[in-house]
C-alpha cells in the first residue's frame, strides 16, 4: 500500500523536495507557458505509457476540436497561471492520468457495455435504477483500479490524486441521504481508512453490506485469465451488489447523470471526467493550442504541427511522420565510384589549417630546439586538410512510379552517396519518403551506421519531405546540404516552392538529381536551376561534381 507520509518515502540522503515525487524524475521546466505545458503533456503521456501500450494519447482539454480515439483528456485551469508546475500539483496530474490509464488497460467500458446489457435483459426501465447502477460501477471500478495502482509507484501519484478529490468533494452527512456521499465513503473505508465517517449514520447498513462484499470482489478481480474475463466478472459483480443493495437506497436521490452513448463519452472515453479545479474550458487558445502541439513534435515522430506552421497552415498540408526503417538494404556499391565520389567532396570542402610538431624533417620549430641532440624531432610543418563542415541529408522519392530499376537505381546512388561521406567527419542522414493513405511516410534509411530501404508505393509528397528533411538535418555544421533524388513532380501535400523557400530561409543547400525523369520541363518548373538529370548510374560522380562546383565556386 501506498505510504501516507511522503517524507517517509524519501530515501536516505536525499533531500526534501517538500512534497512532489516528481521532482525526482521531472528535470526540463519553463517559465514560459507554451514550453512548460508542453514539457507536462510530454511527461504525463510518458506516465500513461508506463501503464501500458492500449491507454491511449494524454491531450489537454479543448486542445482539439477533433480529439483521437480513446484521448485521455487533462485539465488545463488546474495549472494555468504558475510556472513551473509545482511538484505537488504534478503528483496529482500524474495521479489523475495514471489512474484513467489503468481504466483504460483493464477495459472499464465494456464492464459498463456487459453490465448495462444484462440490466436490459432483465427488463428494468426504471431510470433511476440505472443511474444508481451506474455510479455503484464507476466507484466499484475506481476501487478496482486504484488498488491494482498500488501495486507500484504509481499507486503513490495516484493516491495523492484521490487525496485532492476527497478533500474537494467531500460532502456532508445530510439527513436526506445520497447514493454519491455512499459511495465516497465506501472508497475511502476500502482504499485508505476503514474507520472513516464513524458510525456513518443512515449510510451504516449500505455501507455495511458493500465492505463486506469488497475483500473477496478485489481478491477475484485481479486473478489470472484474459481482460474480457475478469470484465464479465465484474460486471455480474455490480449486478449482484446492485440486487442487495435496491431495497437499502432505491429511493435515495442521485444526481442526473449523462452516459458515454448519449454523448458523455471524456477521460478516457470511459466517462465524465473528474475535473481537477471545477469546469475545464470548452476550446483552448488556439494560439496556445498551436504552440504547445509545435514544442511537443519537435521531440515526436509526427511532424505535421511544424510543417504546418512553416506552410501558414496551407490547407494542402498532409500528416506527416518520421519512421525507422527496418528492411535490410541489398544495394550493390561499387568501389571505384565511391572513390570518385569521396575525391568530389574533398575538392570542394573546406579547408582547415593543421600544425604537425615533432617531426624529424621540415621547419624548425624553435621551442623544441632542446630535442635536436636527443632525438632530433624539432621540427614541423603545415597542411591544409578538408574540414569536416558540412551536413550531408540524403533524400529518396519512395513513391509508385519508383519501383523496378529506378528504385535499384536509386539504392545504388544512395549507397555510393552514403558510403563516400561516412567516415568523413561530416554529418549523415538518409531519408525516402511516400505517401501512404493521406499520411506522408518519410523513412530513416540510416540506422546503427546500417543502410536499410523501402518498397516504394504510394503518391510523390515531395515539397514536405524536402520540409521535413530539413527539420531532420543537422543545424550545427557551417554548410547544410539535402541531396534530393525524385524522378517526377511533386503531386501531393505543400507545394515545392514553399519547401525551397523554407530552405533559403534556413540557408540549407537544396541540389535535386532527376533520376528515371518523365518529363524534364516540370521538373524545371519545380525546381529551377538546382537541377541535374541522370539517365543511368555511372553519370552520378559528373553530375553531383557539377552541382556542388556550381553551388561551391560560383554560387549559381
Amino acid at each position: 500500500m501506498p505510504t501516507k507520509n511522503f517524507k517517509q518515502a524519501l530515501p536516505a540522503g536525499l533531500p526534501d523536495y517538500g512534497g512532489g515525487y516528481s521532482d525526482f524524475w521531472r528535470v526540463n521546466k519553463y517559465y514560459n507557458e507554451p514550453y512548460e505545458l508542453a514539457s507536462v503533456l510530454r511527461a504525463l503521456r510518458k506516465v500513461a505509457g508506463h501503464v501500458g501500450m492500449n491507454v491511449g494519447t494524454v491531450m489537454w482539454s479543448g486542445m482539439s476540436l477533433n480529439p483521437p480515439p480513446n484521448v485521455i483528456t487533462v485539465n488545463p485551469d488546474f495549472v494555468y497561471g504558475g510556472y513551473p508546475v509545482p511538484a505537488d500539483k504534478m503528483d496529482i496530474l500524474a495521479g489523475a492520468v495514471a489512474h484513467e490509464a489503468f481504466h483504460q488497460k483493464e477495459w472499464s467500458d465494456l464492464v459498463w457495455q456487459e453490465t448495462e446489457k444484462c440490466f436490459t435483459e432483465k427488463g428494468i426501465r426504471d431510470i433511476k435504477e440505472k443511474d444508481i447502477l451506474w455510479k455503484i460501477l464507476n466507484a466499484g471500478e475506481d476501487i478496482f483500479i486504484d488498488r491494482l495502482a498500488g501495486k507500484s509507484v504509481l499507486g503513490l501519484y495516484v493516491k495523492k490524486t484521490r487525496d485532492f478529490l476527497f478533500a474537494r468533494l467531500a460532502r456532508d452527512l445530510s439527513p436526506r441521504p445520497g447514493i454519491e456521499a455512499l459511495l465516497e465513503l465506501w472508497k475511502r473505508r476500502v482504499l485508505d481508512d476503514p474507520g472513516y465517517g464513524g458510525t456513518a449514520g443512515h449510510y451504516g447498513p449500505a455501507l455495511k453490506i458493500l465492505c463486506a462484499r469488497t475483500p473477496g470482489f478485489l481478491e477475484r478481480a485481479v486473478s489470472n485469465g484474459s481482460v474480457v474475463d475478469r470484465c464479465r466478472f465484474r460486471a455480474n459483480f455490480y449486478l449482484s451488489l446492485w440486487d442487495e443493495l435496491r431495497d437499502e437506497v432505491g429511493s435515495w436521490r442521485v444526481d442526473k447523470i449523462t452516459y458515454p452513448h448519449q454523448g458523455g463519452k471524456a477521460a478516457g472515453g470511459r466517462r465524465g471526467a473528474k475535473t481537477l479545479s471545477g469546469r475545464a474550458r470548452s476550446v483552448m487558445p488556439v494560439e496556445l493550442a498551436a504552440q504547445i502541439e509545435q514544442h511537443l513534435a519537435r521531440d515526436s515522430a509526427d511532424l505535421t504541427p511544424l510543417i504546418r506552421e512553416i506552410c501558414g497552415n496551407d490547407p494542402d498540408v498532409l500528416p506527416t511522420i518520421i519512421w525507422d526503417s527496418n528492411v535490410t538494404g541489398d544495394a550493390c556499391v561499387d568501389p571505384y565510384l565511391v572513390a570518385r565520389l569521396k575525391i568530389v567532396f574533398q575538392a570542394y570542402a573546406d579547408r582547415l589549417k593543421v600544425k604537425n610538431k615533432g617531426l624529424s624533417a621540415g621547419t624548425i620549430d624553435r621551442p623544441r630546439l632542446y630535442r635536436a641532440e636527443t632525438g632530433g624531432n624539432c621540427f614541423f610543418n603545415r597542411q591544409m586538410n578538408a574540414a569536416p563542415g558540412w551536413s550531408f541529408v540524403i533524400l529518396v522519392d519512395a513513391s509508385m512510379s519508383m519501383r523496378g530499376h529506378r528504385w535499384n537505381l536509386v539504392k545504388n546512388t544512395v549507397a555510393a552517396l552514403y558510403k563516400a561521406i561516412d567516415g568523413s567527419g561530416n554529418k549523415i542522414g538518409a531519408f525516402a519518403y511516400h505517401e501512404h493513405d493521406g499520411v506522408v511516410v518519410v523513412s530513416r534509411l540510416i540506422k546503427d551506421n546500417r543502410l536499410y530501404s523501402i518498397t516504394p508505393s504510394g503518391r510523390t509528397p515531395s515539397g514536405q519531405a524536402i520540409i521535413a528533411a530539413a527539420l531532420q538535418i543537422d543545424k550545427g555544421p557551417r554548410r547544410k546540404f539535402i541531396i534530393h533524388v525524385t524522378d517526377g513532380e511533386s503531386n501531393c501535400g505543400c507545394s515545392v516552392d514553399r519547401a525551397l523557400e523554407h530552405c533559403r530561409k534556413e540557408k540549407i543547400d537544396l541540389v535535386t538529381l532527376g533520376c528515371g525523369y518523365k518529363e524534364k520541363d516540370l521538373l524545371i518548373k519545380q525546381y529551377g536551376k538546382y537541377l541535374q538529370f541522370l539517365d543511368f548510374f555511372e553519370q552520378l560522380p559528373k553530375a553531383l561534381e557539377n552541382l556542388l562546383m556550381r553551388k561551391l565556386l560560383f554560387n549559381r
